[in-house]
């Protein structure tokens, strides 16, 4: 058994669906058996090295399927 991700940008997340409201977007996600797993926040840009990513990031997982 494993686990498979899904990683969607907080904007675009918020802006789907747009007549639903947040709780009914996760309940969404949920009937497709995807389990919110947390969230990542862009990090300062330090010593001059880029982020990896471009913003804030949506974290799902769900069991793979063999």
């Amino acid at each position: 058994m494993g686990w498979e991700y899904k990683i969607i940008m907080t904007e675009k997340f918020l802006s789907s669906d747009d007549n639903l409201t947040v709780e009914e977007k996760f309940n969404k996600w949920g009937k497709n058996a995807w389990e919110f797993a947390g969230i990542v926040q862009k990090p300062y840009t330090t010593l001059g090295k880029d982020p990896k990513i471009d913003g804030d990031c949506i974290i799902f997982k769900r069991c793979k399927e063999n």
